[in-house]
This record gives C-alpha cells, structure tokens and sequence, in this order.
C-alpha cells in the first residue's frame, strides 16, 4: 500500500470526523486530527440515565453519550401526595434536602440562619504580618492563614553615653519591657581652670551642682583703676584683665628753699610716701637788716 492510499485514507476518516464533530458542535469544519479528537474524547460517557419524574417535574438530561438503555418514567400521585416538612442548618459542605421514605416529596424546608460560628470574612482586613506567628486567622477570602508577626515579649534596653539610641524591633511587645536610663547627679566647685563634669561608667547625668565661686575669686566687673593709677611693680584685676601699674614710686619726697633765690621746689608725678619741704632763716634775716 502506498503512502499517498494511506495519506488519502487518513483524510477521509478526518472528514468524516469533521462532518459528525461538526453535527454535533464539538469542532469546526476546518480542525484537525488532534483538535477534533481533543473534542471527542471530552464527550462524557453517562452510560444507561435513568430517572423518575413527579408530577409538574421536568428531568434536564446530562450532556454526553447514552447507552439507550436508559429511562424516564412518571409517578402516579393522583393529585393526593404525603409532603413532608424539614429543616436545615447551612454547613460548610453543600446539602441536598430530599423527604424521607414514605413521602411524595417536601412541602417546605426551613433553612435555618448560619450559625455564629460562620462568618462574612469579607470585611477582613489582617494579613499574616498582622497576626502573631504561630497563630491562625480567617482571611477575606476564608483561606485559614498563619500568621507571621514576631512575639518579642518584653524588650528592654538601659541607655548610657555610649548607647544612646535604641530602635524598637519589629512586631509584638508585651508592653512589660522598659527602656531607661542609669542616672547620677554630681558637683564641683568652680576653678582657675574649665572643668568638664562627666557621668560614671553606664550612667547619665540628671543634674550637676556647680557651687558658689570661692571666696578667693570676686567680680572686677566694677573696677575703675588705669595702669597709670597702680603703682609701679605693682598688679590688679580690672574688669577681668590684670593691669600691671606704671605708677612711678618717688619714695620720700622733700627739700629746703630759702625764700630768696629758691622760692619753690617741684614734686615729680607718681607716689611719694611723704616728706617735708622747709623755708630756711636766709629770707628772715634779710629782712631784719633791712
């Protein structure tokens, strides 16, 4: 047998197969092999489909391949049918209420309101990271989730000079965890010289007592005196800056005139510590031989 018999053979059993795939909706006139026993093979086998109808009932008969063994046939009632009444609570599973044998069919069913531990999770706004870890919650969706927040407990942290900072970990405290400090208070009295008033090891300081500047150190502030005012030698504080004194030092400062040709003697500028100037008898007896 030759390829091109067998490739015109092939061909006939696809068009056949298109014809009836088409007949029946499951391809197109055009489809190939594969796509049309893609549609055939889909087809479902319901075997023998049987069913019993009451009165006023319809009966949909399921899509696919029938045997032809199966029937559908009626219920006698004769217009004087025993229905029963039921009730159901909603479960999570999907439920099928059907009467009891010796019933014709039901007059009612009571569905009952969800019960309370069913709830519209729609609303639900918590993610895993919003729900400690190892915890479990009901999502938006109602898919059971485990939760993904860190239990930290109670964090606690002491604060120093060298740590001055703490950032607070992610998740969840207790609120029994503390962040504090160690502290101390100290004093010093004031010097010539700065001082710097530093904690002990692990503390912090709340509060340093400086004490009242010496009896030894006064303010200058007020203080009017000039270089040329203090002796020479000699040195103070005039409003915070030391004065050296220039002041001269004449010591005892004195001398005789006799009223004739020494009628005055000139006192030099600077301190003196005193001295006696005399008028000598020259000027007396000139007059008295006169």
């Amino acid at each position: 047998m030759s390829i091109q018999t067998e490739i015109t053979r092939l061909q006939t059993a696809r068009n056949k197969l298109r014809t009836k795939g088409l007949e029946l909706g499951l391809s197109t006139g055009t489809d190939k092999l594969d796509v049309i026993a893609a549609g055939f093979d889909a087809i479902s086998n319901c075997g023998a489909v049987s069913a019993t109808v009451k009165e006023g009932e319809t009966y949909t008969i399921p899509k696919g391949y029938h045997n032809g063994s199966g029937t559908v046939s009626g219920v006698a009632g004769g217009g004087n049918y025993t229905l029963q009444s039921k009730t159901a609570t909603p479960t999570k599973s999907q439920q099928n209420i059907t009467p009891d044998s010796g019933y014709y069919g039901l007059s009612d069913v009571t569905v009952a309101a969800i019960p309370d531990q069913f709830q519209d999770v729609s609303s639900v706004t918590a993610a895993a990271a919003d729900v400690l870890a190892n915890k479990v919650f009901v999502d938006s969706e109602g898919t059971v989730t485990a939760g993904t927040m860190v239990n930290n407990g109670a964090v606690s942290k002491k604060l120093d000079t060298s740590t001055k900072s703490y950032t607070i970990p992610k998740g969840y405290h207790s609120g029994s965890g503390t962040v504090s400090l160690t502290t101390e208070t100290k004093s010093a009295t004031p010097t010539k010289s700065q001082q710097t008033i530093t904690p002990t090891a692990g503390k912090v300081l709340s509060s340093v007592t400086v004490a009242a500047i010496p009896g030894a150190y006064i303010t200058t502030d007020d203080a009017t005196a000039a270089a040329g005012e203090i002796l020479e030698g000699k040195t103070a504080y005039v409003d915070g800056v030391k004065v050296e004194g220039t002041m001269a030092n004449n010591g005892a400062v004195g001398g005789a005139m006799d009223g004739l040709t020494v009628v005055s003697i000139v006192i030099p500028a600077g301190y003196t510590t005193g001295g006696t100037v005399t008028l000598d008898s020259s000027i007396e007896e000139a007059l008295a031989a006169i």
